[in-house]
């Protein structure tokens, strides 16, 4: 799900359409940051 979300158009069903999944790269690298330091142990 998240490579969907790192474009902002998508083919769907042969046409080319504005992603509705998108998220803006700063905030798709903040989200993936925060993700990496949830998951690491004290």
């Amino acid at each position: 799900m998240d490579i969907m979300r790192t474009h902002p158009m998508v083919i769907i069903g042969g046409l080319l359409q504005e992603n509705p999944f998108f998220v803006p790269p700063d905030e798709m690298l903040g989200e993936l940051r925060r993700r990496r330091t949830a998951h690491v142990p004290s």
